[in-house]
């Protein structure tokens, strides 16, 4: 310990000689390990953080499916009843649906919530910091026991932290809730990153809005949410009793379900089952892989940023090693062992790592308490992740920082550690000849390959980015706003709701600058989708399943709202929805695909099967995008937006919609001053949520492709600045037998150029291989698309140059007589 401490303080005052190598090398070493450590404490926070649920591994998700497309959905409440009857290889279980409201006083605030089961917090194992739990007999009757359990969060935020919130009341959505607990800090209920401020008796499911996800069956005899069992909407979880495994418990559930689609086959016949170990479930087993691959994806990006930076400094401690190597020959020649000198120089890098390691760790701290504001920003719902800097993340740093110094010290330890003495000492130039190819030159070519697949993937990205702004999505987003929001928060029934939403529309069409208002469950490209089954005669027998049909909802006057033309037939009148008529419009795809040879309009289409009441037919509408900028056309049905709780207007203005939103949200409240919108944004925001994930890729890949060529360039340009002072006598002595400048300038460049000319050809083979991750984010470019691979090469051809372009001026400049004379 004694001589690793000694070695540490030579180190220290080695390296305060060397101010300007510090500065460099640590700089590089805080960007690549603060932004490892800032990703990996999101995937932490993502992926990794454990919850407060006590004893995980005893607990298991269990999902439905209504098939093979959609195996693991939610079950229904009725069923959860037969599973918690009949299953004993559970000791308990559990089920919660998410749902919103509005609490009600000075500053109305909407709120995220849960509908839950009485052993919701014992089957989790979630102590209450205050209070007790849900009883039994407040989940037997629906709307009868208004209690809630709160969030430690909106305890502390609504209510100061009284220590008497217990018994105190709460209003939500027009009904006032008695607290009877509060959850303890940092529990955000069953789904990480959505935030939950209160939960409530799942009998009081129906005074608040559903938003969760949710299968229904038109078939279903049952008139509320709690007694249809072909509603599924809860997540189940059910905690193994202490004798029992996994394999038992699903044995038991199917057994259920087989039984369940014997008994109603109604609403069960093709419902399936499956129990999988919650300790294998973070979001939901369908969503998990593609988590887990993205965050895979990026932590290879950000590693080739702290590779490159590791590349960087043993390019600056090569070239200091070479420049010490009369000090190394000396000691070698007191005496001192090869370990000895390896030794001494990766103690060096030890504290230039642990320097940069610091420094990085404060990065990733601000960037977290900068990022964790950022969710409500970028998602449609509210999430919230905590990305502090625990102890997994810390050691993550250190790890990282401790294995740079290794990356990048080694090298140039060993390279040290193998000087001629003897050739040194006698004054060799080169301590014992010159290498053609460096162990610089395989880092800097090594870094520049690693910044050529980062501006690769970047220029690809945004390459998909200016063609999906350039294609025609098929409708005008153009000054067109939407304000979604629910008036059961609000307290009304349908029948007011519908007389306000009329109400509503004939204010809206009243305003200046208004040019066509109507309802709409949903605009194009919005990320809510409505999927039906059809049935069309003639292609579909009566015992077929039917197509699954993306719908919507729509009002009179909406296809003007869109800039939608109808194309065949008419559009739909005020008359349609007061009257309830089964009326559809279709777009073209849909009718070509039905009904090649003839007129869509008067045909029939069931969604309900063949023995419910068809809807006619009544107009054509042009296709347009309907999910997605890049999608084929998908067939699409309109049906008239019938009177609901839940209003959707879609506004089209002469103005910029961002311009007229405040004078539209002053219209709504002019007639209900409590409303909370739900979403209340320009529609073009609304289409540019189909391109964030493609839009935020473009960046970071840019972002990272353009950190990491600023580093390869600092690389290149030491190295070539290197390689020029190694060989000023050569070029002095080419100078005074004639050459000119400019072919001592070509000479240096062409050193830089072979470098970069090395990187791009296996960066560009790295990205090619690499290119099939980023397909599901381009819209209309290949993944070999020629242009981006020029730009991404051009860019980095440029750089090279300019790197190379200084020390090939300054060889260029030597005075021959100077540079013999030295030597």
């Amino acid at each position: 310990m004694s001589d690793f401490l000694r070695d540490l303080r030579l180190g220290g005052r080695q390296l305060g000689r060397r101010p300007g190598l510090v500065a460099a090398a640590v700089a590089s070493l805080a960007l690549g390990v603060g932004i490892n450590t800032t990703l990996f404490s999101i995937v932490n926070g993502v992926l990794l953080r454990g919850t407060l649920v006590s004893r995980p591994d005893r607990l298991v998700e269990i999902y439905t499916g209504v098939s093979e497309e959609f195996p693991q959905l939610t079950t229904s409440y009725p069923d959860y009843l037969d599973l918690e009857y009949a299953v004993d290889a559970f000791s308990g279980m559990a089920a919660a649906g998410h749902v919103r409201g509005i609490i009600s006083g000075e500053r109305p605030e909407l709120i995220s919530g849960e509908a839950v089961t009485a052993g919701y917090f014992d089957v989790l194992g979630i102590p209450l910091a205050l209070g007790r739990s849900f009883d039994r007999r407040e989940n037997l009757v629906p709307g009868a026991a208004p209690v809630a359990v709160i969030s430690h969060g909106l305890w502390q935020r609504r209510f100061g932290g009284q220590p008497g919130i217990v018994g105190q009341e709460l209003e939500i959505s027009s009904v006032r809730y008695t607290i009877i607990g509060v959850a303890p800090p940092r529990f955000t209920g069953m789904v990480p990153g959505l935030p939950v401020d209160v939960w409530v008796p799942i009998m009081m499911v129906d005074r608040l809005v559903f938003s969760g996800v949710q299968t229904s069956s038109d078939k279903d005899p049952g008139t509320t949410r709690v007694d249809r069992r072909g509603t599924r909407w809860l997540f189940v979880k059910g905690r193994l009793a202490d004798d029992r495994t996994v394999d038992q418990a699903r044995a038991q559930v199917d057994a259920v379900f087989a039984r369940l689609r014997r008994d109603y086959p109604l609403t069960n016949e093709k419902v399936t089952s499956s129990v999988v170990p919650a300790a294998g479930v973070r979001f939901h087993p369908v969503l998990d892989p593609y988590v887990r691959g993205a965050s895979v994806v990026l932590m290879a990006a950000v590693g080739l940023i702290l590779l490159i930076a590791c590349a960087n400094v043993a390019n600056l401690l090569i070239a200091q090693a070479v420049a010490r190597r009369s000090e190394f020959a000396l000691r070698a020649a007191l005496g001192a062992s090869r370990a000895r000198i390896i030794r001494q120089l990766l103690s060096e890098a030890l504290l230039l790592a642990a320097a940069g390691g610091g420094l990085g760790v404060l990065l990733a701290w601000w960037a977290g308490r900068a990022l964790a504001g950022l969710g409500t920003e970028v998602f449609p719902i509210p999430v919230a992740f905590d990305f502090s800097l625990d102890g997994r993340v810390l050691a993550f740093a250190a790890c990282a920082s401790l294995g740079t110094a290794l990356v990048f010290g080694l090298a140039p330890a060993w390279s040290a550690s193998r000087t001629d003495v003897m050739g040194v000492l006698k004054g060799s130039p080169e301590g014992g000849g010159r290498r053609r190819i460096t162990t610089g030159d395989v880092l800097v070519a090594t870094q520049l390959a690693f910044s050529v697949v980062l501006l690769v993937s970047g220029a690809l990205l945004g390459r998909g980015l200016l063609v999906a702004r350039h294609t025609d999505i098929g409708f005008d987003p153009t000054h067109v706003s939407s304000l979604q929001f629910n008036l059961k928060m609000n307290g009304y029934d349908v029948e007011r709701a519908a007389a306000l939403r009329e109400e509503l529309l004939r204010v809206l069409r009243a305003l200046p600058g208004v040019v066509a208002v109507s309802t709409a469950s949903r605009l194009p490209l919005a990320p809510d989708i409505n999927l039906d089954s059809i049935h069309v005669p003639g292609h579909h027998r009566a015992d077929d399943e039917g197509t699954v049909t993306d719908t919507v909802g729509v009002g009179p006057d909406y296809f003007e709202v869109v800039g939608v033309p109808v194309v065949e037939g008419r559009a739909f009148t005020d008359a349609d929805v007061a009257a309830s008529r089964r009326v559809a419009i279709v777009n073209e795809t849909m009718a070509r695909k039905y009904w090649p040879e003839a007129s869509a309009v008067g045909r029939l289409v069931y969604t309900s099967g063949f023995e419910s009441e068809p809807l006619e037919i009544v107009g054509v509408a042009r296709d347009h995008k309907v999910r997605s900028v890049g999608e084929a056309p998908r067939a699409y049905l309109h049906v008239p937006d019938r009177p609901s709780q839940g209003i959707g207007l879609v506004v089209r203005t002469g103005l910029a919609a961002a311009a007229m939103l405040p004078t539209l949200r002053k219209a709504v409240w002019s007639l209900e001053p409590n409303v909370l919108f739900t979403e209340d944004v320009p529609a073009g925001d609304v289409v540019a949520t189909t391109m964030a994930p493609t839009r935020l890729g473009a960046i970071a890949a840019g972002a990272f492709g353009g950190l990491a060529l600023l580093l390869a360039a600092v690389g290149l340009y030491g190295i070539v600045s290197y390689a020029v002072g190694r060989r000023t006598r050569e070029i002095g002595i080419r100078i005074a037998i004639g050459a000119t400048r400019a072919q001592v300038i070509r000479m240096v460049l062409l050193k830089g150029g072979r470098l970069a000319a090395v990187g791009i050809a296996l960066g560009a083979l790295v990205a090619a291989a690499a290119g099939r991750v980023l397909e599901s984010l381009l819209y209309g470019v290949s993944t070999y698309d020629p242009a981006a691979y020029a730009t991404a090469c051009g860019v980095l051809l440029l750089v090279a140059t300019g790197a190379s372009l200084r020390p090939a001026v300054a060889a260029s400049s030597v005075d021959p007589v100077r540079a013999l004379r030295s030597e």
